[in-house]
């Protein structure tokens, strides 16, 4: 009796291990797949939502299943040579993302490596227009797997299949937010006409973390030094952004006024900025911490081919000495722009 009981339990042991090799024989060799979706936006809407790594935040499938995970960036973060690394839970491991083909507005190609497995991956990105839609397809080729790992090209397969679609979707839902609302990381960008303006100002390279001091210093004795001259001011006081210097922290800028006509103001000087086109951003809050408001009109400016022509304006229209709480404060942010074609 036991001796049959073994030779049974050998037999199917032996069956048990002919239908793993099988399976592991008939497994595909690499993980391939491609998903589709139509978005209602400019192909270069799209497009630059995937070919900038930190944009991927704004609709990468993999936050939700670890929000707390750690990315890091190259100082270039868009275009040929951009590179992602991340540390995550065991949903998102560990790897990292390399952009090595972009083509503006058609196809983006990556690299892929994960911490654990040997081989490189690649994903494959295509942007085709549709009348005034966009198709949007996203491929993925995987690194050749080991043998006995290749059943499990089939049960990641299905997974991977619902990220990369859910993935897809939230894109759509962005881009489509973009072209139809112009919106941006939460800021609502708008075209606008700006008249030519006078200024008064001073103007200097100061250090980024001293501009609020020289601007409030600044526009004070301004005002100071108006008094017995005739001026008509036009607007609330601005600080003029001439340039960054990010390798040495600091901005060349002025502290100015706009005014009716240029006047002579003992030790300022006076500028007139030509009228012309514009994006503007209203942003409420505290003005030192204005940058994502900047970088949504950048992404504005980078779908619509647009490049700014110095220098930015960012006026503060709200008087901290009337109003107390620094959540209402709104400043309005201007970049005079030119198409990137002229």
């Amino acid at each position: 009796m036991i001796k049959k009981l073994l030779k049974i339990l050998i037999i199917i042991l032996v069956l048990i291990a002919i239908a793993a090799i099988a399976l592991m024989f008939f497994s595909p060799k690499k993980l391939v797949f491609e998903e589709s979706i139509t978005v209602d936006a400019p192909s270069m809407t799209v497009f630059n939502m995937v070919n900038d790594f930190k944009q991927w935040e704004a609709w990468s499938p993999w936050k939700d299943m670890d929000p707390e995970a750690i990315n890091t960036y190259t100082d270039k973060s868009a275009g040929v040579g951009a590179k992602w690394s991340w540390v995550g839970n065991d949903q998102v491991g560990e790897g990292s993302q390399t952009i090595t083909t972009s083509e503006s507005g058609k196809l983006i190609k990556t690299v892929l490596t994960f911490s654990g497995w040997d081989g490189e991956s690649g994903t494959e990105w295509n942007f085709t227009p549709e009348g005034d839609k966009t198709k949007v397809s996203w491929g993925f080729d995987g690194a050749e797997t080991p043998f006995v790992f290749r059943p499990f090209n089939l049960l990641m397969k299905s997974g991977l299949k619902k990220t990369y679609v859910n993935g897809l979707n939230k894109i759509k839902d962005l881009a489509e937010d973009r072209a139809k609302n112009r919106k941006y990381i939460g800021y609502v960008v708008n075209e606008v006409y700006q008249g030519t303006t006078n200024y008064v100002m001073n103007r200097q390279v100061v250090k980024v973390q001293d501009i609020n001091n020289f601007f409030t210093t600044n526009v004070g004795a301004l005002l100071q030094k108006a008094q017995g001259v005739e001026m008509e001011m036009t607007g609330k006081p601005s600080a003029l952004f001439y340039s960054w210097d990010e390798t040495n922290g600091t901005t060349d800028m002025a502290a100015a006024i706009p005014v009716a006509a240029p006047v002579a103001i003992p030790g300022a000087i006076t500028q007139t900025l030509s009228d012309g086109k514009a994006v503007q951003v209203d942003y409420y809050g505290d003005p030192d911490k204005s940058e994502v408001a900047h970088q949504a009109i950048e992404y504005y400016m980078n779908d619509k081919g647009l490049l700014v022509n110095y220098p930015i304006v960012q006026e503060t229209v709200t008087d901290p000495l009337e109003e107390k709480d620094m959540s209402k404060w709104l400043t309005k942010i201007t970049y005079y722009v030119t198409n990137s074609t002229q």
